[in-house]
């Protein structure tokens, strides 16, 4: 401890790396470097453009270096080498080459990274601020090292390991630039505010907006990797990162928490979730087996541990957690050791020099515990490696963990130094020599029993790769057609990522009118699915059994049980019952009823679930990010819990329902789902780039309405759909109906938003028009629309002007602009494009179901409802 003291951290890491790191290790990573981790960084420099350019500018600047080190790149390089390392290898061929899959999976799990930092508060500008400050610290150690003559590491070839490790090249003015710039990349104002202050609700807002482009961008990506199980692996990921952090906050000044709790918790709630999604799913691309799969995850999760231990070992990140009440490992050991810390914790820190007395206890009590755990984790994981064949690859990853884990190098006549004792294991201070020697024989034992299974585990892979080929030698021999496996083309409406077909769509809605149906009310719509609509809504308030986090689980039960309409789960369902039925069958009241009997098919069922809370989480989201107070008459999840507790639901929310999409099965229901929530990023961005703008068209609202509303409800009609089996024609109307029915929704409450009382809304009249979010009756009244065959309204002018100074007078100005959209016809312009919205919905509904049905009668009578409803 002493010596690690005298020399720093950072300096023990970087000596550990040049100890490690030989020519081959740097030669190997090199060529996974170039050109596939460039072509990573291509990657997110083009996404970064779809980031608020508040944090846009820290992001591209993050990504100037190309390196296994380099603070955006970290997660990716790994996965691309677990990639190759884990590719099936033929003798007499060439090394495996990762592909633009792998990169892309690399690209994905970055993105998520930075998604989730940008979500976690204050955590993207911490992350930045510390790893500049270790970058900058390492490089400094590397160039003083490398430059030494008296050093054995001259024997590496400096630009190598510079361009390898760091992605620069050896001038230390270059590397000290890079680490300056993270450390400046914190934003002005946002620390040491009161969680109230307009600046910091500014910074969330734009945080949160971030994050989720990022993650919307990162599902579509996933939908069109071919392997349903690395996607199901990301959604869980997210779900449990999410839940865990908010229990992470539970735990806080919890001086109870043992060693074994703190790295479960990092786990699945820290870095290491990341890196141990990195390397599965670079596996699980390669279709590995689903031991060896295993392995790999447990490695990069070995991996993201010993990241967390380094960085909680450095004097800042130590303070950083005495501030704020955060159990690591140093504290925890320190603990054990130092009574006086428990009292310094218990008062958590309110005297003067508190935390320079604890910090001074945790480096002599904790840190060398902490060093040694770094230490026997490294062990664990370079032995899960065994399961892997040995290559170049292999080798490497062997070498980074044991640089990273500061090993001993093996001597040849001996074996390899062992443990002391185990992460689980609680160290007496005054263990007798003979329980240090049994300890480190049962730690002995367990890294001898990891390798032995991790190597059965290689040679049942090989040998189901042998008999898979010798059956394939046998078919050949057999005349049996060698046909490759191919992914099913995706073709249909909602299926690709096509602006053609969305701007085709909302012009076909703006041509044509046709009569509607008579009004119904909601619940005699509904009635025919209502048995389907009680079972979703029990399953939406279970779903909080599914968190552990005690204010995650309030949470979830306080917005399910908040009402709703449930609209999108119930299109679920009526489409499912309109189509389930054959044609052939005769409709009579008695097939009608024993129809109606029957709860939908299991599929149907999770479908309406994930469905609903997809639009859940949207919701949560929204109100942070619209500052509303209320929903449905009740208080908003972050203004119960708190924006922290509210951006977590929200991710926890949509990780979950992307997983039970997942386990439907059906690749076109994932492409469906998976567009839709990039979709809600682009909604977003888009209305946040035109708030207070009077030259916006009507095309571009009802664009952004899609994105934000129709498009989840035209996925919902096409899934249900898809899963109830008619042909894609009929799926492609069933979008159609879901697109139009969305849009009239939208029109029809963004009419409200003038015409409706507070309460009955749930949400003060007129919100949309005070943000200057300008909707279909103000768009109208500025701009008229000449295909329509509206002019713009008599005060057209004056409600510009109003529009241009934001209301500079207050709520004068708003009553005053909402008086005019009334006067000059808004209101009336906007119902007659919501009609022609509802028309083609019926049109379309009309052409895939032309028999009756009560189903089909609840739907056609939706597009009423949804035009002419009060809330």
């Amino acid at each position: 401890a002493t010596q690690v003291l005298r020399t720093g951290i950072t300096d023990k890491l970087a000596q550990s790396f040049l100890v490690h790191f030989n020519n081959a290790f740097l030669n190997t990573i090199e060529k996974v470097r170039t050109p596939h981790l460039e072509h990573v960084v291509s990657n997110l420099r083009d996404f970064a453009g779809k980031v608020p350019p508040k944090y846009r500018g820290s992001i591209e600047k993050a990504l100037r270096t190309e390196g296994f080190l380099s603070f955006l790149l970290a997660r990716a390089a790994l996965s691309l080498l677990c990639a190759k390392a884990t590719m099936p290898r033929k003798p007499g061929l060439a090394d495996p080459v990762p592909t633009e899959e792998h990169e892309q999976l690399a690209t994905v799990v970055e993105e998520l990274y930075i998604a989730a930092m940008l979500h976690a508060e204050e955590q993207w500008e911490v992350e930045l601020k510390a790893d500049g400050k270790t970058f900058l610290e390492v490089a400094a150690s590397f160039v003083r090292h490398l430059t030494d003559p008296t050093k054995p590491f001259m024997a590496l070839r400096q630009p190598n390991i510079s361009s390898a490790l760091l992605g620069l090249d050896a001038n230390p003015l270059i590397w000290s630039r890079y680490g300056m710039d993270l450390i400046g990349l914190t934003f002005e104002g946002s620390f040491g505010m009161s969680s109230a202050s307009p600046e910091q609700n500014r910074n969330r807002k734009v945080s949160l907006l971030g994050g989720d482009s990022l993650y919307a961008t990162a599902q579509w990506a996933m939908a069109n990797l071919d392997s349903r199980a690395c996607r199901k692996l990301i959604a869980k990921t997210i779900a449990k990162y999410s839940d865990g952090q908010l229990r992470k906050r539970e735990l806080l000044w919890c001086t109870d928490l043992t060693i074994r709790q703190y790295l479960e918790l990092e786990k699945f709630a820290g870095v290491a979730t990341f890196f141990g999604a990195s390397s599965a799913c670079a596996a699980l691309v390669n279709s590995v087996d689903e031991g060896i799969a295993e392995q790999m995850a447990e490695f990069g999760y070995d991996i993201g541990l010993v990241v967390a231990l380094l960085k909680d070992t450095r004097t800042p990140s130590i303070k950083s957690a005495l501030e704020r009440g955060r159990m690591t490992a140093p504290i925890i050991y320190a603990l054990e050791r130092d009574p006086g810390l428990r009292t310094l914790l218990g008062r958590r820190m309110g005297q003067a020099g508190d935390v320079e007395d604890a910090l001074r206890r945790i480096k002599a009590c904790g840190l060398d515990d902490t060093l040694l755990l770094v230490n026997r984790i490294s062990y664990r994981a370079a032995a899960r490696l065994d399961c892997l064949q040995d290559s170049k690859e292999k080798e490497a990853l062997i070498t980074l963990i044991s640089g990273m884990g500061c090993l001993p190098l093996p001597r040849a006549d001996e074996p390899e130094a062992a443990a002391t004792w185990h992460e689980d294991e609680q160290r007496s201070p005054d263990a007798a020599p003979s329980d240090v020697e049994r300890r480190k024989d049962r730690f002995d034992l367990k890294i001898a029993n990891l390798r032995l299974k991790a190597q059965l585990q290689r040679m049942q892979s090989a040998e189901r790769e042998s008999r898979e080929r010798l059956d394939g030698i046998k078919d050949v021999a057999a005349g049996v057609p060698v046909v490759a496996r191919e992914r099913p083309a995706m073709v249909g409406l909602g299926l690709e990522n096509n602006d053609v077909q969305v701007d085709w769509l909302i012009w076909g809605g703006l041509e044509r009118r046709a009569p509607l149906p008579d009004d119904l009310d909601l619940d005699s719509l509904l009635r025919c699915v209502a048995g389907d609509q009680l079972e979703v809504q029990r399953r939406l308030l279970a779903l909080g059994n599914s968190a552990e986090s005690r204010k995650l689980q309030h949470a979830i039960r306080e917005v399910f049980s908040a009402g709703g309409k449930r609209l999108r789960p119930a299109l679920c369902h009526l489409v499912h019952r309109m189509l389930r039925c054959p044609l052939s069958t005769p409709r009579t009241r008695e097939t009608e009823e024993a129809a109606g009997d029957a709860l939908a098919s299991e599929p149907v069922l999770e479908l309406a679930v994930a469905i609903e809370i997809i639009h859940t989480a949207s919701l949560i989201h929204d109100d942070i990010l619209d500052d509303a107070d209320t929903r449905r008459q009740r208080k908003t999840i972050h203004q119960v819990f708190g924006p922290d507790v509210a951006v977590l639901s929200g991710d926890f929310l949509f990780a979950h329902a992307s997983g039970l999409v997942e386990n439907l099965d059906n690749d076109q229901v994932t492409r469906l789902v998976s567009l839709v929530i990039e979709q809600f990023g682009y909604g977003e961005l888009s209305q946040s780039a035109k708030q207070f703008d009077v030259n916006v068209t009507l095309f571009e609202y009802m664009k952004k309405s899609f994105y934000k509303t129709a498009s989840l409800l035209a996925a919902a009609c096409r899934a249900s759909a898809v899963l109830s089996g008619p042909s894609r024609e009929v799926c492609d109307m069933m979008y159609s109906y879901g697109f139009y029915l969305g849009l009239a929704f939208q029109i029809a409450d963004d009419v409200l938003d003038f015409v409706g009382s507070g309460k009955e809304m749930g949400k003060p009249a007129a919100q949309d028009l005070r943000e200057g979010l300008l909707t279909a009756p103000v768009i109208l009244c500025l701009n008229g629309h000449p295909d329509l065959g509206v002019e713009p309204g008599p005060r057209a002018q004056e409600l510009r002007q109003l529009v241009l100074s934001r209301f500079s007078r207050g709520p004068e100005d708003l009553q005053a602009a909402v008086d005019i959209v009334r006067e000059d016809g808004g209101v009336q312009r906007a119902y007659r494009l919501a009609d022609q919205m509802a028309n083609k919905a019926l049109e379309a509904l009309t052409l895939a179901a032309p028999a009756d049905s009560d189903a089909r009668r609840s739907l056609a009578g939706l597009t009423r409802w949804a035009v002419r409803r009060k809330a």
